[in-house]
């Protein structure tokens, strides 16, 4: 788990909120802490560490938009109160201030060059190239509406707790006879004699009488329903429909090559070492003996350097965080020692090995590519431009069919499409703009109620009108007549197969051969060999498996085969465990028992802190916050 940590959670602005929270934390017992006072912006104190309402408002703000994705349309505050989001939130919160607080009491901290550096290899800063960019890293900080010095605090945070998880979890390991277990149950082969029986026809089974007939058209009739149905009307609006390279103009192409030449460019790059030293003193010793003739390397090795230690790598100017050396590094010539200068990390004498010019690509090199990226950006352009003009139209008071043309697209009706977008004869509806997406709205939305536009792929929006609901209405028996005769027949079908299944099986038990028992019905015996738990139901169907892994070697049983209608006689001919029990775990399977075991230590943890560590919720706090959201 700590590992998948370190790797990311999933998003810049999560990562920040939420910091370490992919932990499946239980929703505490938190109704005995509440004060109704408090400070206005604070919503959770634990011991000496507080959660802040800008805080619970992103936590509360996110949660409400993961459960809008699912429903496609904002939840009610009714809703909201259902499905517990606000004791979820609370839950999360409580956890992180715990952890947060058990970090302080234990004095935990992270140095200035241990946040430098986890600056430097956060992949969100990261730029095309897969290197550190300083301007990448202010549009993200921006985007997330983070200043520095923000997701500093938050980074340091974030630090702290994973020190305390690590002192928790680190070096947890299941032990190897888990291991060996699990790969011992997924190795395992069996060898199986099986007898088919072929799907019994329809024409053999005897027809069922009007009694069998009612009976089951009455159980089950809700199958023969006509579901409800819906029509709507909507209108489309996909960028990708709208994308037209045909119509960029040369004069268009040339103008966005000159004023973004900087996007075509390739920037300098230098091969840079660095020698840190601890004081100016040591530095100031280096420098005089690179002036005296001594070599970089060598002063490097004299101050206690590896190679490793001072190679920075090869680096455009934006990708070296430190402002100080980027600056020293791209004024030297090849070879050529800097002086000491004054870095983040102390005073640093910077060389650089080898540079890699600057260099432009050709407009003739890049002109298809810009022809694209501005079709593309002029399709999403008319595509905001049509959803706005639809949003102010319909917000105005027009209908939708007004709303689409004001915005010159077109306004389509479908009459008639059920939950799993088939008509009324059930026949699937083909090439259904918004697909499942827009049938979950649809069916969400109540007749004569306002609508929100569904999002079913990324800049594309589906609007839509529901026209009219057809309730599910029962068929009656005489239509479907034939229908309940065929589901009767397949339904006796299994039952005579199965009867005479389990005959086979008592025989065999009782000491006749598979072979003996086939020859005498007409039928045969396959072998199956290799077989393990995961390759079986590809081979012989998962109820045959599960059937033919049941019992020791010898072991005979009957199951439903592979083909509808067809049953299975088997018997246990071979068994054999792996040579190496480890070779068959899967792998990353082994990492996610670790990862529930790690997990299973932390819930503990965060349980025990929270009976030695006084929590308070501040409910004013709370309900302002939900107040502003709901």
């Amino acid at each position: 788990m700590m590992n998948q940590m370190r790797k990311g959670v999933g998003g810049f602005t999560a990562k920040l909120l939420l910091g370490l929270l992919v932990l499946s934390f239980v929703v505490w017992g938190i109704a005995d802490g509440f004060n109704m006072a408090g400070s206005p912006n604070t919503v959770i104190s634990a011991g000496g560490t507080d959660v802040s309402t800008r805080e619970y408002q992103q936590a509360y703000g996110q949660a409400i938009n993961r459960v809008s994705a699912q429903l496609q349309r904002r939840p009610t505050p009714e809703e909201q109160a259902a499905l517990n989001i606000d004791q979820q939130v609370l839950s999360q919160l409580t956890s992180v201030a715990l952890l947060d607080e058990e970090a302080r009491r234990l004095g935990l901290s992270l140095s200035d060059e241990g946040l430098a550096r986890r600056i430097a290899n956060e992949p969100a800063f990261r730029d095309s190239s897969g290197n550190y960019s300083a301007n990448t890293a202010r549009l993200v900080l921006q985007r997330a509406n983070l200043t520095e010095e923000q997701y500093a605090a938050e980074e340091r945070k974030m630090s702290r707790r994973i020190q305390v998880m690590d002192a928790v979890t680190g070096g947890m390991a299941l032990p190897a006879a888990f291991a060996d277990a699990m790969g011992t149950y997924n190795g395992e082969r069996r060898t199986i004699a099986a007898i088919t029986l072929p799907p019994i026809p329809a024409s053999e089974i005897p027809e069922p009488d009007d009694a069998a007939i009612q009976t089951l058209y009455d159980d089950t009739s809700e199958d023969y329903a006509i579901p409800e149905l819906r029509s709507y009307s909507y209108v489309a609006l996909v960028p990708e429909q709208l994308f037209d390279p045909a119509s960029i103009t040369e004069d268009e192409i040339e103008a966005e090559y000159t004023g973004n030449i900087a996007d075509f460019t390739t920037p300098e790059r230098r091969r840079v070492q660095q020698i840190v030293f601890p004081d100016r003193a040591a530095a100031d010793a280096a420098a005089a003996a690179i002036a005296g003739g001594q070599s970089f390397a060598e002063a490097a090795r004299a101050a206690g350097r590896s190679d490793a230690d001072v190679e920075l790598g090869l680096r455009t100017a934006d990708q070296i965080p430190d402002t100080v050396v980027r600056d020293a590094a791209f004024g030297l010539q090849p070879n050529q020692p800097s002086g000491v200068v004054e870095g983040l990390f102390g005073p640093v004498i910077v060389q650089v090995t080898e540079i890699q010019p600057a260099e432009v690509r050709s407009l003739d090199a890049v002109r298809d590519e810009i022809r694209q990226q501005l079709a593309a950006l002029r399709a999403n352009a008319r595509a905001t431009e049509a959803y706005t003009a639809i949003q102010d139209a319909l917000g105005s008071g027009a209908t939708l069919a007004e709303a689409a043309e004001a915005a010159g697209l077109e306004l389509t009706s479908i009459q008639g499409i059920d939950q799993k977008g088939r008509n009324a004869d059930g026949q699937e509806i083909e090439n259904l703009v918004g697909g499942s997406d827009l049938l979950t709205a649809l069916f969400l939305a109540q007749p004569g109620t306002a609508t929100e536009p569904v999002n079913f792929a990324p800049g594309s929006y589906v609007f839509f009108d529901l026209t009219d609901v057809q309730e599910a209405q029962e068929r009656p028996l005489d239509e479907v007549r034939d229908r309940v005769v065929a589901d009767w027949k397949t339904d006796e079908g299994d039952r005579l197969q199965e009867e005479r299944a389990k005959a086979m099986v008592e025989r065999a038990r009782a000491g006749t051969s598979l072979a003996d028992i086939a020859a005498e019905a007409g039928l045969s015996v396959q072998t199956t060999s290799g077989l393990t738990r995961a390759s079986g139901p590809s081979q012989i169907g998962q109820p045959a498996t599960m059937a033919a892994f049941e019992g020791p070697q010898g072991h005979v049983a009957d199951a439903p085969a592979s083909t509808d209608g067809a049953w299975m006689v088997l018997e246990v001919t071979e068994t054999s465990l792996p040579a190496d029990p480890r070779a068959s775990v899967q792998a990353g399977l082994g990492d996610q028992m670790n990862d529930m075991a790690d997990n299973d230590l932390l819930q503990g943890f965060v349980a025990r802190l929270q009976r030695d560590i006084p929590v308070e919720y501040h409910q004013q706090a709370m309900d302002q916050v939900r107040g502003v959201l709901q």
